[in-house]
C-alpha cells in the first residue's frame, strides 16, 4: 500500500491551487487524472501515470482504461487503492460519483467536471458519494 508523505495536507492543497483556473482536457485533466494527481501529491506515487497523454476523447479514456486498467474507472481505481464505505472518507481520499472521480475535501469532495454544460470544478456533499478509497 502507498503512504501519504509527512506534509500530505499541504501537498494536497497546492495541487489543488494549483489547478484554479484550469480548464478540463481529456488525458491531461479529466476527473480519474485529477484525483489521481491528487494521490500523486499525497505519496508521490502516481497511480495513473501508464494512463497520462494516452487519449485525447470520451472514447479513448474508455479504450485507455481497457486497454491499462481494468475496464472501467472504479474497477481500475479498485486495483490501485483500498475501496472503503464512503461514509469513512477522509480529506484526501478519492470518491466517486456519477460514475466521477474525485477528491474528499472533509464534508464535500472536489470534481472536475462540467457546470450547465461548460467545463468546470464541481463539488458534491458526502451523501452523494457512492464509493470511496483510501489514499495512504
Amino acid at each position: 500500500m502507498i503512504e501519504r508523505l509527512p506534509d500530505w495536507e499541504q501537498r494536497l492543497h497546492d495541487y489543488v491551487s494549483a489547478l484554479e483556473g484550469a480548464s478540463f482536457a481529456w488525458g491531461t485533466l479529466d476527473c480519474a487524472l485529477f484525483a489521481a494527481g491528487a494521490v500523486r501529491a499525497q505519496t508521490g506515487v502516481d497511480p495513473a501515470a501508464d494512463f497520462r497523454d494516452r487519449y485525447r476523447s470520451a472514447a479513448g479514456s474508455v479504450r485507455a482504461l481497457r486497454r491499462f486498467g481494468a475496464g472501467t474507472l472504479a474497477a481500475t481505481i479498485d486495483a490501485r487503492l483500498p475501496g472503503i464505505a464512503p461514509a469513512f472518507a477522509r480529506r484526501g481520499d478519492i470518491v466517486m460519483t456519477g460514475g466521477i472521480a474525485g477528491v474528499c475535501l472533509g464534508a464535500r469532495a472536489l470534481f472536475v467536471g462540467e457546470v450547465d454544460g461548460q467545463p468546470g470544478w464541481v463539488t458534491h456533499a458526502r451523501p452523494a458519494w457512492q464509493q470511496a478509497w483510501k489514499v495512504g
